[in-house]
């Protein structure tokens, strides 16, 4: 059996990784703000044609489903939960129900409103009230 060498690990190899995660954590606002935009379009299409959503409702969750991933890993736990919740509401739906559409509007407006006040972390009191406003409160 082969023995395994550790990597050798260069101090500078990190910093320019977390200088570079930093930057991106930065410009995570714009790109989520631009997620959200999506998310109010594809709710846009629903509301428009609720017999036939079934690609808005996919496209909706595949928005969602990127702002679950990315939201912690640049300190927006909040984007994260509230793109969970929103992932659970959509998973495999065809159609929204009228009751269905307004809590999926209600976490998108949850995302809107962290962004739009940069509620980092788990938002303090704040977050924890955005969440409970959206049905998302955990």
């Amino acid at each position: 059996m082969l023995a395994m060498e550790p990597l050798a690990v260069d101090e500078a190899d990190y910093a320019e990784a977390e200088a570079a995660l930093a930057a991106l954590a930065e410009q995570y606002p714009d790109y989520a703000a631009a997620d959200v935009a999506q998310m109010k379009a594809h709710l846009a299409e629903i509301d428009a044609n609720p017999a036939d959503a079934a690609a808005a409702c996919e496209a909706l969750f595949a928005v969602a489903h990127n702002v679950k991933g990315q939201g912690a890993s640049f300190g927006y736990d909040l984007m994260t939960e509230l793109g969970e919740a929103l992932c659970e509401r959509l998973r495999g739906k065809a159609a929204l129900t009228a009751c269905e559409a307004a809590s999926v509007r209600a976490l998108v407006a949850a995302c809107d409103a962290v962004i739009a006040e940069r509620l980092s972390g788990d938002g303090g009191p704040r977050g924890k009230a955005r969440l409970a406003a959206a049905g998302a409160a955990s």
